[in-house]
């Protein structure tokens, strides 16, 4: 149940009002999540700014979604979880990918390139980053993508918890 009121009655200045009607409208995954912070304009333009951000790194939809579904699975987040899988499909993550996140056996079983990504966004959860993984990594994506990859795995992990904290979640 959540923990703060389903609409925010607040009059936001005009610009504030924008950036919230963006997110409640957007079919992004953390629109509940967005929309609940808006209890506080500042964080909730802050964050929707965030999200705008790891659209701009130029890191393919399918990877992002990859790294977004590993860190609901591993923070046991099921409506993270349940709101990524359909825009993990459509942006082109395999079933492979899909069904060895949710059976927590990925990235065994995975083709390397697409491994990578799980193993990567696990290292950071549990803040054991091997300079093994960090080099295959920027092998992969380079400096700036490994940056943005680190980054969208704390984003998510951020989104994860405030759902958690905010009553968000139904586990």
């Amino acid at each position: 149940m959540s923990r703060l009121p389903n609409s925010i009655q607040a009059k936001f200045p005009q610009e504030v009002q924008a950036v919230y009607q963006r997110v409640v409208d957007s079919e992004s995954s953390l629109s509940t999540t967005l929309a609940s912070v808006f209890a506080n304009p500042q964080v909730g333009v802050g964050l929707a700014n965030l999200q705008d951000v790891i659209d701009q790194t130029g890191l393919e939809p399918w990877v992002i979604f990859t790294v977004a579904m590993t860190v609901a699975h591993e923070r046991n987040n099921q409506n993270l979880w349940e709101s990524f899988e359909p825009l993990a499909r459509e942006a082109g993550v395999s079933n492979a990918v899909i069904q060895g996140i949710a059976a927590g056996t990925a990235p065994r079983g995975l083709l390397p390139k697409e491994g990578i990504w799980v193993h990567f966004t696990k290292e950071v959860l549990q803040d054991k980053m091997r300079d093994s993984t960090w080099q295959a990594t920027t092998h992969l994506a380079g400096d700036d993508g490994t940056v943005a990859l680190a980054f969208t795995a704390c984003y998510y992990d951020m989104m994860a918890r405030l759902n958690r904290t905010f009553g968000l979640e139904s586990a």
